[in-house]
């Protein structure tokens, strides 16, 4: 298993005998959404904050498909995306987006399935909930997360999530080697959106023995915590199995 952050949430993954583009936000900087925030001086900035850390051929060089936790702009545009790219999405609805954008070969899950196999390659869906209160959640809709399954050790991405029992019941059923979390605790005025730092500290105290690693960072205008801020509360903390890799960079698990 490889696994390099992209930007943000997304992420190049070898799993397997497959590579996997993990929500593809390829958006040229400054070119995006501006979110409702609640630090005064980030209103009106529009994401993405930084730039892709390597050429569009480069992130999309060996992609064998791409795998989309749920269709928000910081997770999905139509940017540099060929449109004969195979993707695979949470459900009829998001395919539904996708072919209406011209993307010409785009799997779901069954809605009677948490299971999706691609030849030796089983991803199972897992719930998220996107936002710390009823209202929010709802507003944001529909989000997954996603449990890898081959010869590999298994692998759990929680998506855009907060800490709760769905996740914790992932965990509990699970037991991922690796987990991604997304952690920057975006935050609008009507609540936070995904994990914070005591939701990143529940996670590594239900699996000490899984290397965590911390995404979904420095790129978008709402956001409360930067990766170094994950990275002292790591130290501080002495979680040492949570890595906070750089744009551009591998992580590797044998």
């Amino acid at each position: 298993m490889k696994i390099q952050q992209i930007r943000n949430a997304t992420l190049k993954i070898k799993y397997g005998t497959k590579t996997i583009l993990l929500d593809p936000w390829l958006e040229d900087k400054g070119e995006g959404f501006s979110a409702p925030c609640v630090v005064p001086k980030m209103t009106g900035v529009r994401s993405p904050l930084n730039d892709l850390p390597m050429t569009i051929n480069e992130i999309l060089s060996d992609v064998d498909f791409c795998l989309i936790t749920h269709i928000h702009p910081d997770h999905f545009t139509k940017d540099y995306l060929p449109k004969n790219l195979p993707f695979v999405v949470q459900n009829e609805a998001d395919k539904k987006t996708l072919n209406d954008l011209g993307f010409e070969c785009v799997r779901c899950f069954d809605k009677n399935s948490a299971e999706l196999k691609i030849e030796n390659l089983t991803i199972t869906k897992t719930k998220a909930l996107h936002g710390d209160n009823e209202k929010l959640a709802k507003l944001m809709g529909e989000v997954s997360g996603y449990i890898f399954f081959c010869e590999e050790k298994t692998l759990y991405v929680a998506g855009d999530t907060i800490y709760f029992d769905g996740v914790e019941k992932t965990l509990e059923k699970f037991l991922p080697d690796v987990i991604v979390l997304n952690c920057c605790e975006a935050t609008m005025p009507t609540g936070r959106l995904i994990m914070n730092l005591c939701d990143i500290k529940s996670v590594c105290k239900k699996c000490p023995t899984s290397k965590i690693i911390a995404t979904h960072l420095d790129s978008v205008n709402h956001a409360l915590l930067t990766s170094d801020d994950i990275r002292s509360f790591a130290k501080k903390e002495g979680l040492n199995q949570i890595i906070v890799p750089k744009n551009g960079e591998w992580v590797c698990e044998e």
